[in-house]
């Protein structure tokens, strides 16, 4: 069984060197690229969504219009590094009523797939999936706060996938009602 293949310039090196070159790039003495990333400082950077922003407008879907929400507001989603973070405003929600809301890996058209995992088939809550809230607590949900308006964000420290061919991706933001009928989406584009 062979080791990776490590390339400096267009030229191969052996296994032994590619480990050590690795090192010193974790220690922060060189940069390197990696799979498409550079270590920097000991620090692996992911070239591809590094710094993309991603927002959607909010509207009910046909089940929340069918139970008489008139729901609007915006959602937006930062990637950079290795950090996902998402926040959310909406009109239109109960007051005194508590609701969930996750990243989603279905557009909305879709109905929003299932909740974005970061280890697809890991755990079911965070920190492998970025849930909202209108508190520092991911698990307390959105409320409504004043003017008939919920704010909420969240965030993870992982580089949601907004591109894979091979692994869901962020698509969307989905926002359920108690007992966890979805009632409205974003899309994130």
């Amino acid at each position: 069984m062979g080791g990776p293949t490590f390339v400096v310039g267009n030229r191969k090196v052996d296994f032994d060197m590619g480990i050590r070159l690795t090192r010193l790039a974790a220690a922060g003495l060189v940069s390197m690229t990696v799979l498409g990333g550079t270590i920097i400082g000991g620090s692996l950077f992911a070239d591809a969504a590094a710094g993309e922003d991603f927002s959607g407008r909010f509207s009910e879907t046909g089940l929340g219009a069918d139970r008489g929400y008139r729901i609007r507001g915006s959602a937006n989603m930062n990637v950079k590094n290795h950090r996902t973070v998402v926040s959310v405003s909406i009109i239109g929600l109960d007051r005194d009523t508590t609701y969930t809301s996750h990243l989603h890996n279905g557009t909305c058209e879709s109905g929003g797939g299932g909740h974005y995992q970061n280890d697809e088939g890991g755990l079911i809550t965070p920190p492998n999936e970025l849930w909202l809230s209108s508190t520092n607590d991911p698990f307390d949900g959105i409320t409504n706060q004043k003017n008939n308006q919920a704010e909420a964000d969240g965030s993870a420290n992982w580089a949601a996938r907004t591109d894979s061919e091979t692994m869901t991706n962020a698509l969307s933001i989905v926002v359920h009602a108690p007992g966890g009928a979805r009632i409205a989406c974003a899309d994130l584009t």
